[in-house]
């Protein structure tokens, strides 16, 4: 996603409206508990079930990082831009076999990827503010960049998704202290077809006049799709260090 028209579109609003630039990297490592897949799912046509956390060897934990771009308006407003692109690799299939998009893949030597790229668009509204607790509500538009793909030597089959999902936004923050903050922040949805939840809880240390935040914490993604064309449920957990400046 690129940011640099929205990145304009702000600072020219900024000229005219009181409001507050912020630059957030996480980064730190992700494992997964469960990767569930099915490729395809209809009800003529099945592939094999199969788990990539319990059916192969994850190489875990596996670096991730996260880049977000957020901007305050009179205090009660956010605008928030965030890209989250993951890679997960799993190697060595335990079963004899699996059929995976339409491709039967036996014996050794066969590997897995799991690639989660999102990008999103939030907007939250302050519905509380005083010098200890903010809440905001609000909502996200999440672009979902997904790839499922099974390897083996010249043989490979994927299953890619490129969609659009709307989520729930919300962030809590109090502060039992001028230089310390908890956060709690997220996205998440639950449909008929599937759910998505990406939450974040953790500690925030605060600099420079609050210009500067360290943090640390702990994040979870869990959710997936049953429909037609894949079924794919995966809970990845994440240990999350992020630094913050604010402009």
């Amino acid at each position: 996603m690129k940011f640099s028209p929205l990145l304009l579109f702000l600072c020219l609003l900024s000229l005219s409206l009181p409001a507050q630039l912020r630059i957030g990297l996480e980064s730190g490592l992700a494992f997964s508990q469960y990767n569930d897949v099915r490729v395809p799912n209809g009800e003529e046509e099945k592939g094999t079930r199969f788990s990539l956390t319990d059916d192969f060897s994850p190489e875990e934990p596996a670096p991730f990082i996260r880049l977000e771009l957020g901007y305050l308006i009179k205090q009660k407003h956010t605008i928030e831009l965030t890209a989250a692109p993951l890679i997960l690799d799993y190697k060595n299939l335990q079963r004899d076999s699996i059929n995976f998009a339409g491709t039967t893949f036996t014996g050794e030597n066969i590997t897995g990827r799991y690639e989660f790229n999102t990008y999103r668009l939030s907007y939250r509204y302050r519905l509380i503010r005083n010098p200890k607790i903010s809440l905001d509500l609000g909502a996200t538009l999440l672009v979902r960049d997904a790839r499922i793909a099974i390897t083996q030597q010249e043989l490979q089959a994927e299953d890619v998704d490129l969609g659009f999902v709307p989520l729930i936004s919300f962030a809590f923050n109090y502060a039992p202290a001028d230089l310390l903050s908890l956060l709690l922040k997220g996205d998440a949805l639950v449909g008929p077809q599937g759910r998505a939840e990406d939450i974040f809880g953790g500690i925030l240390f605060h600099f420079l006049d609050d210009r500067l935040q360290l943090k640390a914490g702990y994040r979870f993604i869990e959710g997936g799709a049953d429909v037609q064309q894949v079924y794919n449920f995966a809970f990845i957990h994440f240990i999350d260090l992020g630094l913050g400046y604010k402009f």
